[in-house]
């Protein structure tokens, strides 16, 4: 019995290790202005109801017409207004999604549309260039790339595989 009091008593200090590290890591987060976060609400908010709406249209008019390639396209679109639904409530969790919308914009800016207006010819409109390029500049402006750093950069990285627990009969 007294072994597995001692057992219990490891399980609990390891928790309360695990919790001070977090609380710590926590705790040294660099501040986010209150201005950055309405920010990126306010474009998360954008691309629900401007993206979702329009990419709903799109799917609900005709999907049938479409190239399996426009297909794959509206579809991931939809799926990410919606995922930036949860960046509404939590725009520091859902950063990632910001952060994709500036790599796909700037990469379809530079790959499809901007080889045609060197050649000058007509660009693909299937995404506006101005409204691309203002919007991701605007987004740049909004991310706490301090933040960034810390997060995605700084902190350790979660552990490929468990440590083998002694003593541990639960199993």
């Amino acid at each position: 019995m007294k072994s597995k009091s001692v057992t219990d008593n490891e399980a609990v200090n390891t928790s309360v290790d695990n919790q001070s590290k977090y609380d710590s890591i926590q705790k040294s987060a660099p501040l986010v202005p209150l201005w950055k976060t309405w920010g990126l609400r306010v474009f998360f908010a954008g691309m629900v109801f401007v993206l979702g709406s329009n990419q709903l249209n799109y799917i609900l008019e005709g999907a049938s017409q479409w190239t399996p390639w426009r297909g794959l396209g509206h579809s991931m679109l939809f799926a990410l207004a919606v995922f930036a639904i949860g960046g509404l409530f939590r725009p520091l969790a859902f950063l990632p999604i910001m952060l994709y919308e500036i790599v796909w914009k700037a990469l379809w800016l530079v790959v499809v549309a901007l080889p045609p207006w060197l050649a000058g010819e007509e660009i693909p409109s299937i995404v506006s260039v101005k409204g691309s390029t203002i919007g991701i500049c605007l987004i740049m402006i909004v991310i706490p790339w301090k933040y960034v750093w810390w997060r995605y950069f700084t902190q350790p990285i979660e552990p490929w595989r468990r440590k083998k627990q002694v003593g541990n009969d639960n199993d």
